[in-house]
């Protein structure tokens, strides 16, 4: 498909059309992540014999279809955050910048804030500033407004996750995210609308880890890694799971010693990950509860583990006949012939979360799923950083 070129008003500057960015937008006013990934995809297709839209022709055209499906209240929601810029200045101590609802809302966003209660949250802000009759305001000040409007406009449950955030924020502490999971499970679609949402930079899946490692490592020593999680059985020899297998089980065998040829290099990424005060969404079917040495990371830095599952055996088959429409290019990206290995894996992955106390999450819908890991998320941050007003300003 052609790029497609955007000029943005009034100074003609032109950007590429990313329907990353559209899916985001999109999310941000309360569309299901699914839904707003295929009405892109649908913008795209309509615009696949143009080489150049103005931006508000785009406007124009999402906003339309937006109308269509949802209706006028949506309409509006989409309209309302892509108004001209703020004429308000904020002043930190590096840069002043202009007040952005939408830029606002994002950041509410990574205090693990309801995207619809952001908005509201970030607009009651705006409208306290201009009632003021002020252009500027320092961001010490805009820190306690934002709380102030959240806590009368939104919920105190809001307020107090912005207090909290705010404080782990100030504490330069590392976040490491983790998400397991069987093939098929979602993984990949969370960790990434989960980075998103937190405004974390790093994210790394177990599985390009792997292949990144293969080449590095002559197959006659480490025969597993040329195989799948579910078929890493097939580079071990016969009497290896036949003689050591857990319960003379081949496929959890063969996934476990796939499992130690990965563990250094995981270990390594986190740990790299908090001395660097750097914050990590890490992903993989080899995040496995208790196998991870996590003590020291977790004095150094907050550390959170989720297991994601489908739990009904069809489900799972026809998302891994997604895969095959999706990335029908790479090796092995349908996976569905192997239904029996990867639900034999998971279950036993699922086994081991429940005894380590892991979360386990199942992911039918990826916005419930994405809501309740935040969640979950939230109540470990406000334990860690208990809410406190007089804390708000940090440091700077």
């Amino acid at each position: 498909m052609a790029k497609i070129v955007v000029a943005h008003s009034p100074d003609g500057d032109k950007t590429p059309f990313l329907k990353g960015i559209l899916v985001r937008s999109l999310v941000s006013i309360d569309i299901p992540f699914d839904e707003a990934f295929e009405l892109s995809q649908s913008i795209r297709n309509e615009l696949k014999n143009k080489s150049k839209i103005t931006s508000n022709e785009l406007q124009t055209l999402v906003s339309a279809t937006l109308a269509k499906r949802y209706g006028k209240k949506t309409q509006t929601a989409y309209l309302a955050r892509h108004q001209p810029k703020s004429d308000i200045i904020v002043h930190t101590p590096s840069q002043s910048l202009a007040f952005s609802v939408d830029v606002l809302s994002h950041s509410l966003g990574a205090c693990a804030i309801n995207p619809k209660l952001a908005l509201i949250g970030a607009s009651k802000v705006q409208a306290a500033i201009r009632k003021t009759g002020h252009k500027e305001i320092d961001h010490k000040s805009l820190r306690r407004l934002i709380y102030r409007c959240l806590n009368d406009h939104c919920s105190e449950k809001a307020a107090n996750k912005y207090l909290a955030w705010r404080r782990f924020h100030n504490s330069n502490t590392s976040l490491i995210l983790m998400l397991g999971g069987a093939t098929g499970t979602g993984k990949s679609t969370i960790a990434a609308e989960l980075a998103y949402r937190l405004d974390i930079s790093r994210t790394l899946s177990t599985d390009m880890m792997r292949e990144v490692i293969r080449p590095y490592l002559p197959s006659q020593v480490t025969p597993s890694l040329q195989y799948s999680s579910y078929e890493a059985w097939r580079g071990l020899p016969p009497l290896t799971y036949a003689a050591q297998g857990e319960d003379n089980n081949k496929i959890i065998t063969g996934f476990l010693a796939q499992l130690s040829s990965m563990k250094p290099a995981i270990e390594t990424t986190i740990e790299r990950a908090f001395e660097e005060n750097a914050h990590l969404v890490l992903e993989g079917v080899h995040v496995v509860p208790g196998e991870f040495d996590l003590c020291h990371a977790e004095k150094e830095a907050v550390c959170m583990q989720f297991m994601l599952a489908t739990l009904d055996k069809q489900s799972l088959k026809n998302q891994l006949k997604k895969r095959v429409r999706k990335q029908s290019k790479y090796r092995n990206a349908g996976h569905e012939e192997f239904i029996d290995e990867i639900w034999q894996l998971q279950t036993w992955l699922l086994e081991l979360a429940d005894r380590e106390n892991v979360n386990i999450v199942p992911n039918i819908n990826v916005e419930d799923s994405i809501r309740e890991i935040l969640e979950i998320a939230s109540q470990i941050i406000l334990q860690r950083f208990p809410p406190d007003v007089d804390a708000i300003d940090g440091n700077d």
